[in-house]
């Protein structure tokens, strides 16, 4: 083998070598060596006072310190991660180990030691060694810290060292002072690394141990291992020759540097995450506190305190101040802070409905109060249109966009003193104080014109519009709910006349009030007073009709007859929507057999909702109208808009597959305005696609090779699935002759036909024969897709 070969790593045994976790042999290692630090305890107890032996106490405590060493920097040689404070802290304890290997050494015999010795070099190498090590720890499991934890850190930290200090320095200087006489300088100094060290140690775990918001298992291992040092260093350091004082003096050390080498491999476990995001105890911290004003009270009173604890204990208060003034600075930004989450909208941060009560109730209080100067106030309520669609065509996150476009889009026409909320859903609100009627019609018109901007949604330019109410007070009501009110009737009068806006008056409020609408809604379903008109489907092949869509219309006696779209969602939030199917059912049905016994063949397509076809009972409905007006199934075709399939696929695919077992069409309405047709389409028993309008008024509108490309291909796939596609939205004859031209099976719009009563309805068509393109179709679109066909 070449002495070139890369050579395997064999500085460590394998089971140290072992990776992802700590090997079991390892655990074997602790076992044997907490059998023999029990063994010491042992002979420490059986053992007089005073009494050493020293190969055990001497070079055994010195060996076992080596041991523990090796164990640590071991870990730092592996490949388990945090390899860096296992090599710290191992250069540490091994520091101290050489220091026992040499105070062994050089007192063996009872040789007296110099003052201060060569072991003392060893030793105060592991204080800087151990900070070290601390600070990693604390690094790594402490990632982001407030300023207030960090000084509940310091107040805990320096309590913990004022009581140290007020306990062992006094006894330091004691005996220092006693042996004035044989120590230089330099031994002095030395003799107070130990003490201080110690503290310095302490205070560091102490405020590390009340920081940690999640304190792991090393972390609390590592903090016993120093308190336990702690206690045997006090053993030590006031001389005790009791029996437990020099049993705890004796095995503190060991214990405590084997808790350390076994918290360097021991795993950290998972983390709690509810837990982890609260805040640290404040035990700890107000022990400090409590430890700083108890040395300060015992050095005023008694004088007797050395003054380093005194010191400590002042920095300790002086610090408590700080925590004081930023927690009463904390508590008043968190007051506002909670003030503004509790009046703003999360998603829009547009204020909200908390808010808009708020304002309202306010201007009514200074209303009522006679020694306020009278003043006036506008409230807009803005209802979205056609919101829902783009919730359930781009799914809820495009919702939510657009939403968040808002606000900054329709602030930027308010005045300073004007408030945009957000009162729910997709309605808005504006309270427009001390203003006119003037001045809020005219930012109704702003805010429609700007709504009416097209908002980009991933790369996909969506409109919409809006429908406003406007309501004033004192004028239209006298208290917050009444003026919402009336501002809502009047947003629903808007909607319902196809306005931007329209402002209240009392003699809107009967025929606009929602709830009277309901109700008048309710009866005309059970009086069977809703009627239908019929529109033309054109065979483009031949230019015959083919098929007719029925559309129910609601003959309101004071609003006139109102479209389906103005009244079927008031159906739907009625619960209205399966008696209303279910007539309109029967109404088709009649006239489809009516037209069948006058010997037409048409074919009669009905809308259906979500609702419908999620009913339970819609099947046996269907199935007994066919039954009852002798229509064939074929005759018929539910059409189902795309948004309603997507809403709940599993459930409708089931639904449609009964009605395809029947024998009913189903067509897929308004294909185009979701985004998940391709995905589902394939699975779907379907007779007909139905080109949403969107589809094409963009072909009509701008001849674009894209647009017709699309609509092209679309067709084509529909084709390629067997079913027959309708194109609605027709105007002109160009596009008429186009969409003949791209292979386009069927064609519905107002130059095919409007909507018409049973008795106005054509059956047979006045189209003339279609061409391969008109002259119209020459000028407007381009000849390529003539020549490509």
């Amino acid at each position: 083998m070449s002495s070139a070969a890369p050579r395997e790593r064999r500085a460590l045994p394998t089971f140290l070598r072992a990776t992802g976790r700590a090997p079991h042999a390892l655990w074997v290692v602790y076992a044997v060596m907490s059998i023999l630090l029990a063994a010491y305890v042992v002979s420490l107890l059986v053992r007089s006072p005073g009494d050493r032996w020293p190969w055990i106490d001497g070079w055994g405590v010195a060996a076992y310190e080596v041991v523990v060493a090796g164990l640590l920097l071991a870990r730092g040689f592996t490949k388990l991660p945090g390899r860096v404070i296992p090599i710290v802290l191992g250069s540490g304890v091994s520091a101290w180990a050489l220091g026992d290997v040499v105070l062994t050494w050089q007192s063996w015999g009872g040789a007296t030691l110099p003052n201060p010795s060569l072991a003392d070099a060893f030793y105060v190498c592991f204080y800087p060694l151990a900070y070290t090590a601390v600070a990693l720890m604390l690094r790594k499991e402490i990632k982001r810290l407030l300023p207030a934890t960090w000084l509940d850190g310091a107040i805990a930290g320096l309590g913990a060292a004022a009581v140290c200090a007020a306990f062992a320095f006094d006894a330091v200087f004691r005996t220092l002072g006693g042996d004035a006489a044989h120590l230089t300088p330099f031994g002095v100094a030395v003799d107070l690394i130990y003490p201080i060290g110690d503290v310095l140690l302490l205070a560091l775990v102490v405020g590390g141990t009340a920081v940690l918001p999640g304190r792991r298992v090393p972390w609390l291992l590592f903090a016993a291992a120093c308190a336990l040092n702690g206690v045997g260093d006090t053993f030590n350091l006031f001389g005790s020759t009791s029996q437990v004082g020099v049993v705890f003096n004796g095995i503190a050390w060991p214990i405590a540097i084997t808790l350390m080498s076994i918290s360097v491999w021991m795993p950290p476990g998972r983390r709690d995450l509810v837990e982890g995001g609260k805040l640290p105890g404040f035990l700890l911290p107000g022990t400090g506190a409590v430890a700083g004003v108890v040395i300060l009270f015992l050095g005023a009173v008694q004088h007797e305190v050395i003054q380093i604890a005194v010191g400590l204990a002042t920095a300790t208060m002086v610090v408590v101040g700080l925590r004081l003034s930023m927690s009463v600075q904390g508590l008043r930004a968190l007051t506002e802070q909670r003030h503004r989450q509790a009046v703003t909208d999360e998603l829009t941060g547009l204020g909200n409905r908390r808010q808009l009560t708020t304002l309202l109730d306010a201007f009514f209080e200074d209303l009522a109060d006679p020694t306020t100067p009278p003043r006036t106030l506008a409230f807009l309520f803005v209802d979205l249109d056609h919101f829902k669609e783009i919730n359930d065509s781009f799914g809820h996150s495009a919702g939510d966009e657009l939403l968040r476009q808002l606000g900054p889009r329709l602030t930027s026409s308010l005045r300073a003193s004007d408030v945009l909320v957000r009162i729910g859903g997709d309605e808005l609100g504006a309270v427009l104080i001390d203003s006119d009627p003037s001045y809020a019609a005219g930012l109704a018109r702003r805010l429609t014109a700007l709504l009416e901007q097209p908002f980009i949604l991933n790369g996909v330019s969506v409109h919409i519009s809006a429908s406003i109410g406007i309501a004033g007070a004192p004028a239209d009501a006298g208290d917050s709910l009444g003026l919402m009110r009336c501002a809502d009737v009047a947003m629903y009068r808007a909607k319902l006349t196809h306005q931007s806006f329209e402002v209240y008056t009392p003699s809107i409020d009967d025929g606009g009030n929602r709830l009277v609408l309901v109700e008048e809604l309710r009866a005309a379903v059970d009086g069977e007073r809703l009627v239908l008109h019929y529109q033309p489907q054109v065979d483009l092949r031949n230019g015959e009709t083919v098929a007719a869509e029925a559309l129910v219309r609601w003959p309101h006696p004071r609003l006139g007859l109102i479209p389906p779209l103005d009244f079927l969602p008031l159906a739907e939030e009625a619960g209205l929507m399966g008696p209303l199917t279910r007539l309109v059912l029967e109404q088709a049905l009649a006239q489809c057999a009516a037209w069948r016994a006058a010997g037409s063949r048409l074919a009669m397509s009905v809308n259906v909702s979500s609702s419908n076809l999620l009913d339970p009972g819609f099947i046996e409905v269907l199935r007994g109208a066919l039954r009852r007006h002798r229509v064939p199934a074929a005759a018929l075709i539910l059409e189902i808009t795309e948004t309603t399939i997507i809403r709940d696929f599993a459930a409708c695919q089931s639904v449609i597959e009964e009605v395809r077992a029947m024998g009913v069409g189903v067509s897929i309405d308004d294909f185009g305005s979701g985004f998940t047709s391709l995905a589902y389409l394939g699975s779907l028993p379907i007779t007909e696609l139905k080109l949403d309008r969107t589809f094409i008024g963009g072909l009509s509108a701008t001849g674009r090779e894209q647009d017709m490309k699309l609509v092209r291909a679309t067709i084509e796939l529909g084709h390629a699935l067997g079913l027959l596609v309708v194109a609605e939205g027709i105007e002109t004859l160009a596009t008429l002759e186009l969409l003949s031209l791209l292979g386009c099976d069927r064609a519905q719009g107002y130059f095919t036909g409007r909507p018409v009563p049973a008795q106005d309805f054509e059956l047979t068509s006045t189209l003339p024969t279609l061409r391969v393109a008109s002259a119209e179709a020459d000028e407007f679109f381009p000849k390529y897709l003539r020549t490509a066909v």
